[in-house]
């Protein structure tokens, strides 16, 4: 039929399209020429292909038709079928980067792709690039994508050559695998009856993609080596003059890189990346590859789809060898059997009833993020539309945003009124982040977010003198990194006045915070690239005051400015470790600086850090003094100038920083401090008296708790706080140590590790009459009486179950002690006993702090050895411990492993076997 034919026709031509020189082949006269047909006929056929969507008409003179589906297929998505120019369809082109679009369907392999932009990029022909993955997970449709990333971005010209070698098929001839890569001359063997160029010649000037090239034997590799070194090629039979030619090299390989390459070849390749497989992907990313399939198939078949749900879900939980190769399969049978029963209709209907057999079988069904309903793919249908329907994070974050607005105007804009109940919200909205995702498959992305956020606070720490929770830490990483997945802004919003005046009332309410939720979203854009909105600011401003990380300290700032490489800094970092703290910044300056260079850089230094506190500075010559003079106006608040700075001196400036002291107390100690003393002293035995405390379960809550009681102490800290590991307590050797190095008073805990002449307190029995007695006889060695009722009086508010938990952990406290109490409970039953307080008490701390270390993936130290006998001699109780646990397992998406089970089963039975 002529139609068909004239589709078929444009298709090829279309392969080959240069928009800015469209010859005579796409108009209708061409085409009827070349059909040998008549022009009517064909002009009324084209016509109706345009109005099937099934061709693109541009109304140039003369008129000129391309192939829809195939042009879109090699270069972008167009919005509709009849434009006016060429040059209105390439405005269209808001997909150059291709790249990125690669990355929506595929965000595991955002970072993987960005040092791919950057080896394409790369200036003189970019970098070789070599992509390792399992057969099937797209090696060769990224190379290919990597080509048109090139071309749209003229790296290489549009009619460049894209060369693609398969090395699989000279497996048993590596020199004839030679020998059609460099080339080869006359006469160079038996056959070579004339020139043959070679597929790098070939590739002159574009791509050259060698696939499965561990194939390529370790000749082949050396010959690699000259190219990749010099840009010279030499065919066989050549030695002396070689070809140069300019070629971007790609290789791919099944293989593992260790075995199959030499030391030296792998040196050469500087960008390498691996694809996962299907099973390695989250959900989210198998459903947006099935919507991609389904999305071209689609154009092929050219009548709308209803996919349902379930087909969806199948799809995507289908987990084959030949990963993304079969899914592709499995999706053109799915649409053939179903065309094959709906031929006489218009929409085809996808149901789990046409799925391939080996997708029933082998579909791993999940709970979780299954599509609420079906989808229906039209010739109209973008994928970014489909891909859009796969990210529920966005109906999590819009949801929680309509309800703080609904909130918010039912109490007539009062913050006062609701804050109560937003903050309800807020807090959901984390925990829902927190627990209720499954990023288990995105570990390397979600450590990336985590490293980065760490390094933002301290930036923010040290400028602003902020004490930060570590806890934080966590929170934000997780809620950056749900957020980073999707795009949306305030068009999304319905009510967007309200939006804003609830972001005033946010920022006059927790004005602190606020300040420093912006710095740090500001530090978020510059480094982690990720774009955030008002709604943002609402959300992390209300639940970082939550968490009451941002608590000003109330210090000065102190800078060391010092003539010669590293003085200043060398200063600085003696005195910051000393103190345990970071107190003083360094200014190291070239000997000719201007006076005016030096007060510029103090100028800028106030700027970026809170001074509002004072600033002094430690100058090392006198000549330094003057700066002072040239800033009075810029810098509004007190300074203080002192010369001949000295290591002893910074140190009695920081500790004095640290300890509040007013400036005119600093300019007395500094003074002192500066007076050359020689003194002949003999040295006294003096230990610092110290308490002791553990846990049975590990060092990670013997730690919160010693922080837990140096926030009841007074500033002087007369006692050192030591947490200490239960076990090593069990040793007599580490033991003595401890002894040698601190007087210690006593020891708190979970359980009592038995120390000669050392007493104990329990942790649940710290506010009991007895205990607290025993408390202040060890308090009255170091504190007076009145500082000892303070201490008291702090233990009381510090010291109850649930500030404990909330010290350890960033759980929902309520929550927690919750389930944790159900799952005592199972425990009492399934083993017929009932657990003391203490043992109670030892286990609520125990398991928080166990699910705040499986949320963060986090592993403790037990012996695998141990774990494994262990586990053969009490293999019936751990199952029942596994049993009883598991409601925290499934309330908090964790999975608890075999030596957690053990250190449960050692603080019930109260058992002393170690690694």
């Amino acid at each position: 039929m002529l139609k068909e034919k004239i589709l078929k026709y444009l298709d090829v031509q279309t392969k080959t399209i240069d928009l800015d020189h469209l010859g005579n082949q796409f108009t209708a006269g061409g085409i009827a020429n070349k059909l040998k047909a008549k022009r009517n006929t064909v002009s009324l056929y084209l016509n109706q292909l345009v109005n099937e969507h099934k061709l693109i008409k541009i109304r140039t003179r003369p008129v000129h038709f391309i192939h829809r589906a195939r042009f879109e297929k090699d270069n972008f998505k167009l919005k509709t079928s009849v434009y006016q120019s060429v040059a209105q369809i390439e405005k269209e082109n808001d997909q150059k980067d291709l790249l990125k679009s690669f990355t929506q369907i595929n965000p595991s392999l955002k970072e993987s792709i960005e040092r791919v932009r950057a080896a394409i990029l790369y200036p003189n022909g970019g970098l070789p690039l070599l992509i390792t993955g399992e057969s099937g997970t797209g090696k060769s449709y990224l190379i290919g994508l990597i080509a048109k990333f090139c071309r749209m971005h003229k790296l290489i010209k549009k009619d460049a050559p894209f060369i693609t070698v398969n090395c699989a098929q000279y497996a048993d001839n590596p020199e004839l695998l030679t020998s059609n890569l460099f080339g080869y001359k006359k006469g160079a063997f038996t056959g070579a009856d004339e020139d043959h160029p070679g597929a790098f010649l070939e590739a002159d000037g574009g791509i050259l993609f060698l696939d499965e090239v561990h194939r390529l034997g370790p000749k082949g590799q050396e010959k690699l080596f000259t190219y990749l070194d010099s840009g010279l090629i030499y065919p066989v039979g050549e030695t002396k003059k070689g070809k140069r030619v300019s070629v971007r090299l790609c290789f791919a390989t099944t293989e593992d890189l260790e075995t199959g390459f030499l030391t030296t070849f792998m040196r050469r390749i500087p960008v390498k990346i691996t694809l996962p497989s299907l099973s390695q992907r989250s959900k989210e990313e198998r459903l947006n590859l099935v919507y991609t399939l389904l999305n071209n198939e689609q154009k092929k078949i050219a009548k709308p789809l209803l996919v349902s749900d379930q087909v969806l879900d199948m799809l995507a939980n289908y987990q084959p060898a030949g990963n993304i190769g079969d899914l592709k399969n499995a999706v053109k049978l799915t649409i053939a059997q179903a065309n094959a029963e709906q031929k006489d209709k218009d929409n085809i209907s996808l149901t789990a009833y046409n799925l391939p057999a080996n997708v029933l079988i082998k579909s791993k069904r999940e709970s979780y993020l299954t599509p609420a309903k079906a989808v229906k793919i039209t010739n109209e249908t973008a994928i970014d539309d489909l891909i859009a329907r796969n990210f529920p994070e966005k109906k999590i974050f819009l949801h929680s945003l309509e309800q703080l607005l609904t909130i918010y105007e039912q109490n007539g804009s009062n913050l006062n009124k609701c804050e109560s109940k937003l903050k309800q919200v807020v807090y959901q909205l984390f925990d829902t982040m927190l627990f209720e995702k499954d990023n288990s498959k995105q570990i390397p992305l979600l450590s990336y977010v985590i490293n980065s956020v760490k390094r933002l606070f301290d930036q923010l720490k040290n400028a602003y003198q902020l004490k930060i929770s570590g806890n934080a830490i966590y929170a934000i990483s997780y809620y950056l990194f749900e957020r980073q997945k999707i795009q949306w802004g305030t068009a999304d919003v319905k009510n967007k006045p309200a939006l804003q005046k609830l972001k005033k009332d946010v920022q006059r309410r927790y004005s602190d915070v606020y300040l420093y939720v912006t710095k740090l979203i500001s530090l978020i854009k510059g480094n982690l690239d990720i774009e955030l909105n008002e709604a943002d600011y609402i959300f992390l401003t209300i639940y970082l005051n939550k968490l009451e990380i941002i608590t000003k300290t109330g210090l000065g700032k102190a800078i060391v400015i010092s003539h010669g490489y590293a003085t200043a800094g060398s200063i600085v970092n003696v005195v910051n470790r000393l103190l345990g703290v970071h107190t003083l910044d360094a200014f190291d300056m070239p000997i000719n600086v201007s006076t005016q260079q030096i007060a510029n850089q103090i100028i800028d230094y106030s700027e970026n850090n809170d001074i509002t506190h004072g600033l002094i500075i430690l100058v090392d010559m006198g000549s330094l003094k003057e700066i002072e003079t040239l800033f009075p106006r810029q810098i509004n608040a007190p300074i203080l100038l002192m010369n001949n700075v000295s290591t002893l001196l910074a140190l009695t400036v920081g500790e004095s920083i640290l300890k509040k002291r007013s400036f005119r107390e600093i300019s007395k100690l500094a003074k002192e401090t500066s007076k050359l003393d020689i003194k002949l002293t003999y040295p006294e035995k003096h230990k610092q008296k110290a308490i002791l405390t553990t846990c049975y379960s590990g060092i990670g809550t013997a730690t919160h708790v010693a922080r837990l009681l140096e926030r009841c102490l007074p500033d002087n800290k007369k006692i050192k706080i030591i947490p200490y590991d239960y076990q090593a307590l069990k040793d007599y050797h580490k033991v003595q140590v401890v002894k040698k190095m601190y007087d210690i008073i006593g020891i708190i805990g979970t359980e009592n590790p038995e120390i000669d002449g050392l007493d104990f307190i329990y942790l649940e029995k710290i506010l009991s009459d007895k205990g607290t007695a025993k408390l202040r006889n060890w308090l009255g060695l170091v504190f007076t009486g009145k500082e000892i009722d303070t201490i008291s009086n702090n233990l009381v508010k510090n010291f109850s179950l649930e500030q404990t938990i909330n010290m350890v952990t960033i759980l929902d406290v309520p929550k927690v002690i919750e389930n944790i109490t159900i799952c005592i409970q199972e425990l009492e039953r399934r083993f017929s006993l009932s657990l003391s307080n203490q043992k109670k008490f030892t286990l609520y701390v125990h398991v928080s702090y166990l699910i705040e270390r499986l949320i963060r993936k986090e592993g403790n130290n037990i012996n695998l050895e141990f774990e494994k006998e262990f586990t053969k001699r009490h293999m019936n109780d751990l199952d029942k411990i596994k049993a009883a646990f598991s409601v925290i397992s499934d309330n908090y998406n964790v999975k608890i492993p075999t030596s957690e089970l053990i250190y449960v089963d050692q603080i019930i039975f109260n058992s002393t076997e170690k690694a």
